[in-house]
């Protein structure tokens, strides 16, 4: 009878280690999906260039660079000044930075926005950014025109709000569920860039005279923040730029 009533315990007992064991498995094959994993917000915390240069000091001296992707396409940023840095390059940058405050407002929680795209609900190594920049004046678009070795586009002579999007295609990036609060981007020769503005009726004008295919190369490393974007752009300005608590 002991013999009997010890086998039942046993399969019930192999039963569950199987049960157990499955669904661990199950767990290590199903990763969270890179999208998801990217929704929320971020901090800046390194560019290093292609040919070694970390100047992340160059870039985020003047404000913090955050960032807030959300699961509807959408992003929010005080990431302006490394748009332009991205699309001028380093050197460029550096002439036209006295002019980043006139720019962008981000003391006063005036943000740049964008969009994002990705393959999403799976696990993927690159993504799509769309950069809106917004001149606010024209002054300071013939201003910044003056300083850099472009020609302006025709219609900024008539521009009084000038938007630019600029969009990165295959940006790599890699985060995964072993280090959810790190994410980093990998901006190479796999990008293809374009850059335009859109008229009356939101047709899309090819902006000339940058040239898409010089844009800078690097690796860019950001950091999860658990406070929101807003918040961390008012500490940010009372901190005097410098650096702030990510969390709570």
């Amino acid at each position: 009878m002991k013999i009997k009533t010890f086998y039942p315990l046993i399969i019930l007992v192999l039963s569950f280690s199987i049960i157990v064991s499955s669904c661990k498995k199950t767990e290590e094959e199903d990763p969270t999906p890179t999208n998801e994993l990217m929704e929320g917000v971020w901090k800046l915390e390194s560019i290093v260039e292609e040919n070694g240069p970390n100047i992340t000091d160059t870039v985020t001296g003047w404000f913090p660079t955050f960032i807030q992707l959300n699961d509807a396409n959408g992003f929010l940023s005080t990431a302006g000044p490394l748009w332009m840095y991205l699309v001028y390059g380093r050197s460029e940058f550096i002439n036209i930075s006295s002019k980043i405050d006139e720019v962008f407002n981000y003391g006063d929680l005036e943000m740049s926005l964008g969009d994002w795209y990705i393959d999403k609900n799976k696990v993927v190594d690159n993504f799509t950014l769309k950069a809106r920049l917004r001149f606010p004046a024209l002054e300071t678009v013939n201003e910044i025109y003056e300083i850099l070795p472009f020609d302006p586009p025709e219609f900024v002579a008539d521009a009084i709000d000038l938007i630019i999007y600029h969009r990165f295609k295959n940006i790599g990036v890699s985060i995964n569920d072993d280090d959810p609060d790190k994410m980093v981007w990998i901006i190479d020769n796999e990008v293809v860039a374009d850059y335009n503005t859109v008229n009356n009726v939101g047709d899309p004008v090819v902006y000339v005279g940058v040239n898409p295919s010089n844009f800078s190369h690097c690796t860019i490393t950001f950091k999860r923040a658990v406070k929101s974007l807003n918040d961390l752009a008012a500490d940010a300005h009372s901190a005097g730029f410098g650096e702030v608590d990510l969390t709570d």
